[in-house]
Order: C-alpha cells, then sequence, then structure tokens
C-alpha cells in the first residue's frame, strides 16, 4: 500500500479543488485542523462505539507529533471529503465523528471505486444513455454516495438520536434509505465522490515528497 507524506496531501487535494493563491492557504489550515480535532477526540480500540474506536484519518496507534507520519490514499481521500462536508456548514467535531462513524463503508467503497476503469465509468456518451427520467444526475455510471439524515453534533453522543450515514452505489438503494427518513423536517444529504476519487488518486501520483523541515511538517506540529 502506498503512503504519502503530509505535503503530498496538501499538494494533490489542493489540486483536486482547483485551489490557487489563499485558496490553497486555507484548505492547508483546515487540514491541519482536521487532523488536530481527530486526535483531541483520541480513542478507545475497545469501545462499544465506532466512533471512538479508530481516528478519521489516520490508521494508527497515536497520531503522534513528528514529521514522519504517513497516510494511506484513503486517509487523503477522507480529508479531502471532511473538506467538503465543512463548507456545506456541518462543524468541524461532527465532521470528524461522521467519518468515523462510515470509515469502513468509506474504505470499502473507495478501494472499489479506485478498481473501475475511469475511460468507462465517466464516458458522457454511457452516463447519457443509462440516464432515466426522475434520477439524480451524476458525473459517472458508478455513483459512490455519501448520504445521511438528522445530523447534529449530539447525535453521536445520544443513543436514541438518529443520525444514519450509508454509503451506496445504486439509486434504488439511494431512494429507499430517503423513503425511510422522509418524516417533516428531516434534512438528508447527499454527496457523490466518484469523480474526486480518481481525481485525487492522479494527483497523489504526481505529488512529490518535500525533505522533512517545516514545509513536510506542519500538519504535524
Amino acid at each position: 500500500m502506498r503512503e504519502f507524506k503530509a505535503n503530498q496531501l496538501r499538494q494533490a487535494i489542493a489540486t483536486t479543488l482547483g485551489a490557487e493563491g489563499k485558496r490553497t492557504d486555507e484548505i492547508e489550515l483546515r487540514i491541519k485542523r482536521l487532523i488536530a480535532a481527530d486526535r483531541k477526540l483520541g480513542r478507545r480500540p475497545r469501545s462499544s462505539n465506532v466512533v471512538e474506536r479508530h481516528y478519521a484519518f489516520y490508521d494508527g496507534e497515536s497520531l503522534g507529533t513528528g514529521a514522519d507520519i504517513l497516510f494511506t490514499e484513503f486517509e487523503a481521500f477522507a480529508l479531502l471529503a471532511a473538506i467538503l462536508l465543512l463548507e456545506h456548514g456541518l462543524p468541524q467535531t461532527t465532521v470528524v465523528k461522521l467519518l468515523r462513524q462510515a470509515r469502513h463503508q468509506l474504505q470499502d467503497a473507495h478501494a472499489d471505486s479506485l478498481r473501475k476503469d475511469p475511460n468507462k465509468i465517466f464516458d458522457e456518451k454511457t452516463i447519457l444513455a443509462k440516464a432515466r427520467p426522475g434520477m439524480l444526475a451524476f458525473e459517472t455510471t458508478e455513483p459512490m454516495i455519501l448520504v445521511f439524515a438528522k445530523l447534529t453534533g449530539s447525535s453521536f453522543d445520544d443513543p436514541k438520536a438518529v443520525a444514519p450515514a450509508k454509503i451506496y452505489s445504486n439509486q434504488l438503494e439511494l431512494v429507499e434509505f430517503m423513503k425511510q427518513h422522509r418524516s417533516a423536517g428531516t434534512a438528508i444529504s447527499i454527496f457523490e465522490w466518484a469523480k474526486l476519487i480518481h481525481v485525487l488518486h492522479y494527483n497523489l501520483g504526481q505529488s512529490k515528497p518535500v525533505p522533512r523541515g517545516r514545509a513536510s511538517g506542519m500538519l504535524e506540529s
């Protein structure tokens, strides 16, 4: 499994989001804060609560403070997803808990998406040929959809609260989820990740690690 240094994550995520200038600085700061928030929540591997059992953006015993921490491609994607969730108005701690809760589903779906040929699943003619009235429009024939409902900061701590987060690859399952949670006032959020997964994959492959120092250690300080 290939791993990446912090500077490579920053490069690839900024490029994937088309960031330049101050926008790049903003993304770097958000990544740093997300890593810090994940670290602050801690980890209890034997907990019955999935949110407490593992980190959102790191798969080790401790995030630590050194400059040699490496991240997997999935963890780079999780940080990219977290930035977009933040930009849709979710609080930082809620985003970290959501990605902890959905980590295993997301990890499996991420790996499955990368096994597919981008020339086929993003072919515009095929996408248009498969479109049907009433279907949601996605940029791919093989979507990777994250959907959740009734999400609040307290949802992860209150066993009576409902904060389901599911990953779907077809619209029929997505519609069933929406039917189950369509009570009055329930907000349902839908994010499709397949295109971003493949763009990030390419940009990570183009990124170059920098020597240990201030630039490479920004996230871990």
